[in-house]
């Protein structure tokens, strides 16, 4: 989304009006309207319009636990087309707390009566994933235990964390599990994990273990690692808390009176602080770190943060110390596959280093953007794998699957996120030739989003017309030639700004295939001498190509003709690339650069437009440069 002084919003939260809104609704409509009567039929679609606004103000006051406004909002929707959804956002207020916690006094009968009924739907998951709540707060583990167990997706860090509560309420030693919950610090936001690391120090925990959890809380909550720091009876835990508040908010250095473990991990924060600004002495701060405390422990988050350092730094065992000190989970990815190879591959180990890269590749067929680097620093090609082709009986198949009609009705009313929800959930017991057919029929129904997210699901089988489609062919070749940049690039960046939603608009105001926000347009249409532009043609698909392409060119040409740094600017504002590499130390090559920028959206984006852009020359039966070559090399000055 180019834009100059705003971070994009990504393409999962865009306001759609999804191209099939109007044939949905007419599908719905249709069910109950007499052949042949023109006024029902009117009447109807003003009677569902009011239908839906209604449902809309419902989902409002649940999500305000307003009780007595849902109960009346629900009572006027009976006979609404999800009738689960009525339902769901009936009970849903009655489960909490104005304070969002667990309401004890909860209506139990209602809740298994809905699970009950929906039992296999995506909202009885979420209705009991709300119940855990309640259970929680009454502390009744048996019955918590009990629906954890059939808690399906269990993405709830809070359910995580009361899941320990209940087991610290039995007596069981859950400091080892808290870590490994809380190996994200994020996670340390939800009241639930600060409630149960409050109660393991309480409790009894090492002083160890108590510097361990004052430090992670005091990143997210300085009065929580206050709290916590008191517990080890020491002056010099809440000192540490404050300090590493402090650096997080953008505080100088300053030495304090503490135990070798309490210094080292003021000093990694510090660190994990200056890297996010991508300062040039973050690496510093965790080399003294380890110095101070060899045996140092740093949730994931930190560690990627001490890795980055180490790559702008080219401390290349300090990139090696972070990867090999991260969970399991977050090292086994082709991420730190890729970087732990290079880290070998700097110290002249190429055994090693083609070990990590040959891992990397395994790790998603090759196919994203470190599976890509990988397989260059092995010596191998780039190319699309096999076809896998749906049958129209496997097609019509997917079709009948239970959430998809619900998914369509939903992205009719522009609620993407319960449409995604809909479509996402029967996903997962799919395997890959029913991913494959359920991606052909998102594509038959106009949902060219979903078709490339189903997609790109699969494991073995694949089908990459899907992943990577080319519609609008002759538009992309003809704006980006006359743009003077690849159109495998502008469908690069086509794909991760809108996935090809043609009515795309943000929270920013950026429209189109390629997400340009009103400003910008302007000025770009003013470059191209287009004196008779206005923000309507916007939604014109060729409009939006031309003026998304000369940008994309003009950004390019201000960014050193570099590929990722203009990918940089059109998510980020063209300002920011230049701050993020003026405080390099040295020329490092652009995986470096993508991977150290700041803003994790941007970083990730960056990462996707150029993996995409490999894969869209194929697509386009091109042979596509290498993509250590697209990335080039990134210099301070």
């Amino acid at each position: 989304m180019p834009r100059f002084n705003q971070i994009r919003v990504s393409a999962v939260s865009l306001t759609v009006s999804a191209i099939i809104s109007s044939a949905t609704f007419n599908a719905f409509a249709q069910e109950s309207t007499p052949v042949g009567s023109t006024n029902a039929y009117s009447a109807l679609k003003i009677d569902a319009h009011y239908q839906d606004e209604t449902f809309k103000q419902l989902q409002a006051a649940a999500k305000a636990n307003n009780v007595e406004r849902a109960a009346q909002l629900a009572a006027q929707l009976s006979d609404y087309p999800i009738p689960s959804y009525v339902a769901y956002y009936r009970i849903k207020p009655q489960l909490y707390n104005s304070d969002g916690t667990g309401n004890i006094y909860a209506p139990d009968a209602e809740v298994l009566q809905f699970l009950n009924t929906y039992k296999g739907q995506a909202i009885a998951d979420r209705l009991r994933n709300d119940y855990l709540y309640v259970l929680a707060a009454r502390r009744d583990w048996n019955r918590f235990n009990e629906h954890y167990a059939q808690f399906e997706l269990k993405d709830d860090v809070s359910a995580k964390c009361y899941e320990q509560m209940g087991m610290l309420d039995n007596g069981q030693n859950v400091i080892a599990n808290t870590k490994k919950i809380l190996i994200d610090s994020k996670a340390a936001n939800a009241k639930a994990c600060q409630q149960l690391v409050q109660q393991i120090v309480e409790r009894g925990a090492s002083e160890e273990d108590i510097n361990y959890f004052a430090a992670l809380s005091a990143y997210n909550s300085a009065a929580q690692g206050q709290r916590i720091a008191a517990a080890s009876r020491q002056s010099a835990g809440s000192a540490m808390s404050n300090l590493i508040n402090q650096a997080n908010n953008g505080g100088s250095f300053q030495s304090a009176n503490m135990n070798a473990q309490q210094s080292a991990l003021y000093q990694a924060y510090f660190g994990y602080a200056q890297a996010r600004r991508a300062a040039p002495d973050a690496a510093s701060y965790f080399n003294n770190a380890y110095n101070q405390y060899p045996k140092l422990q740093l949730p994931d988050d930190v560690l990627g943060w001490q890795a980055r350092a180490g790559m702008r730094a080219g401390d290349w065992a300090l990139v090696a110390k972070a990867i090999d000190n991260m969970s399991d989970e977050e090292r086994n990815t082709s991420i730190w596959q890729y970087w732990r190879g290079r880290a070998y591959a700097a110290q002249n180990q190429s055994t090693q280093a083609n070990m990590f890269y040959e891992q990397a590749v395994a790790n998603k067929g090759g196919y994203d953007f470190y599976g890509i680097l990988a397989r260059e620093e092995l010596g191998q090609s780039v190319s699309l794998p096999p076809k896998t082709t749906p049958t129209d009986a496997e097609v019509s198949a997917a079709s009948r699957t239970d959430g998809f009609d619900r998914a369509r009705k939903f992205y009719a009313m522009n609620m993407i996120f319960e449409g995604n929800r809909e479509w996402n959930f029967p996903l997962r017991r799919m395997d890959d030739k029913q991913l494959i057919a359920a991606a052909e029929y998102g594509r038959r129904v106009g949902l060219l989003d979903r078709m490339i997210n189903t997609s790109e699901r699969t494991k073995t089988l694949h089908n990459f017309n899907q992943r990577y489609p080319t519609p609008y062919l002759s538009i992309m070749e003809n704006r980006s030639a006359q743009a003077g940049i690849p159109a495998a690039w502008t469908y690069g960046i086509i794909r991760q700004e809108s996935r090809f939603v043609t009515l795309a608009k943000s929270s920013a105001n950026a429209n189109g295939l390629m997400q340009i926000i009103p400003s910008t347009a302007r000025l770009v249409a003013r470059s191209l001498g287009l004196s008779n532009f206005t923000l309507d043609q916007l939604g014109d698909i060729d409009t939006n190509v031309q003026l998304g392409t000369a940008y994309l060119a003009q950004t390019k040409n201000k960014l050193d003709g570099s590929f990722p740094l203009a990918s940089a600017g059109y998510n980020a504002g063209p300002g920011r690339p230049p701050q993020w590499k003026s405080t390099l130390t040295r020329s490092v090559d652009g995986a470096i650069y993508a991977e150290t920028i700041p803003f994790s959206e941007t970083r990730g984006y960056v990462k996707n437009v150029m993996a995409n852009t490999v894969f869209y020359y194929l697509a386009m039966k091109q042979r596509p440069p290498k993509l250590k070559d697209l990335m080039g090399t990134v210099s301070p000055d």
